[in-house]
């Protein structure tokens, strides 16, 4: 009952804590659910999520819902995606609704 997956928990255990049978974090880092740090992913998610925020104060002082949705939305989609074509293109497609769906 002390081990879980082949993992020992150094409490149960006296003296040195025992080395895992299973290494989890090579498998984990190549999961494609991982942050995608590449230069493109973050400057988009930079660029949108200040879009968004400037959006979204603009919203709230002229109490208009439409604007403050979509700057939420522009600061939050670019977590959600590692695609950084995809982000551009929605990002490209959101601003231009900002500026169209006043």
């Amino acid at each position: 009952m002390n081990e879980f997956f082949g993992i020992v928990s150094p409490r149960l255990t006296s003296g040195q804590p025992q080395v895992s049978d299973i290494d989890l974090g090579p498998q984990i880092a190549r999961l494609s659910a991982m942050l995608n740090l590449s230069a493109a992913n973050l400057i988009g998610g930079f660029v949108f999520g200040s879009i968004g925020f400037v959006a979204f104060i603009y919203g709230k002082g002229m109490n208009l819902w439409r604007p403050m949705l979509l700057g939420i939305a522009f600061m939050v989609y670019p977590y959600f995606l590692s695609d950084d074509l995809l982000m551009i293109a929605i990002g490209t497609i959101g601003t231009a609704a900002l500026f169209f769906l006043r």
